[in-house]
């Protein structure tokens, strides 16, 4: 899976050998229930709709390993918007196209990345509608309840790098 994600120019990639020291906590779920990021309620991949901690907690136990990748992308400014939520889409679309990669090679992995699903303009959950695409669908790590920050730390990586920049997490899961 490393190889995969080499091919994304990601700045950090570190294994995770033991999913059990992924922290899942109520803190960093009930983060998104300030609806910061205006999603809250409104798209599958957050909050309420996207599960809860105990499904996760479940869930990643269920693989073997991990891989914790972050990728930096500049700013303007710390007030740059559109430039962070520009990043952010391109962040997610380039874990998409590794996530299709390693699908057609039959690989068993799972993807967490950071923010919202984007694949939807508008997501079905507001017209009550079931999600378009589940097989493609990501949580983002924060939805899930993953303490991103704590695991970063963990494992030797730079969570703030510094002003003018902005660093987005992912992590996948797999089975050799």
């Amino acid at each position: 899976m490393k190889a995969y994600l080499q091919s994304g120019n990601f700045s950090e990639i570190k294994a995770i050998d033991d999913t059990q020291s992924i922290h899942i906590t109520k803190e960093v779920r009930d983060r998104c229930a300030d609806n910061y990021c205006g999603f809250y309620g409104k798209n599958y991949m957050c909050p309420p709709a996207v599960g809860d901690l105990e499904y996760y907690r479940e869930l990643i136990l269920t693989y073997p390993k991990g891989l914790l990748f972050s990728k930096i992308y500049s700013l303007k400014n710390k007030y740059d918007h559109k430039g962070m939520i520009k990043s952010g889409l391109e962040f997610r679309e380039e874990i998409q196209k590794i996530s299709e990669a390693a699908k057609a090679e039959h690989f068993d992995y799972l993807f967490f990345t950071a923010g919202t699903c984007s694949i939807c303009e508008t997501c079905a959950i507001l017209s009550a509608e079931p999600c378009r695409f589940p097989d493609e669908t990501m949580p983002s790590l924060e939805a899930s309840g993953i303490d991103v920050v704590t695991l970063s730390r963990d494992l030797g990586m730079t969570y703030n790098n510094g002003s003018n920049k902005v660093t987005y997490f992912g992590l996948v899961l797999y089975r050799d």
